[in-house]
């Protein structure tokens, strides 16, 4: 992702186009779906309708995906760069620390518990 792709501006646009064009897709989808088919309509008619169902799902797949893929740029910001505010995951040491005393908390209560009968 490029550099002035990462402003929060041009994040919520990205989002805001993204949900757009799903929401544009869906409404066309069901406006397909809700038409009734003429009388005398002929193969051909009902095939174009067909194309241009499987079209729409498509692009509403598509619309999608490129919701899920800004959400896992997000992800990626958050945990590995720039959306980390000033002072944050300098502790992370200390974290390390506290997860091996809760480690040990728990293995001394199941070392405990395993003495007691059971019913």
């Amino acid at each position: 992702m490029e550099g002035g792709q990462r402003t929060t501006g041009a994040l919520i646009d990205r989002q805001q186009r993204g949900v757009a064009a799903l929401l544009t897709r869906f409404k066309y989808l069901v406006d397909l779906a809700a038409t009734p088919a003429e009388d005398g309509a002929t193969k051909e008619v009902a095939a174009a309708n067909a194309f241009r169902m499987e079209v729409e799902s498509s692009a509403l797949v598509r619309a999608a995906e490129d919701l899920l893929q800004l959400t896992r740029e997000l992800k990626e910001m958050w945990l590995f760069g720039p959306l980390r505010g000033i002072g944050e995951g300098e502790g992370e040491g200390k974290m390390d620390e506290d997860s091996k005393k809760v480690g040990e908390m728990v293995e001394a209560l199941l070392k405990r518990n395993s003495g007691v009968s059971r019913p």
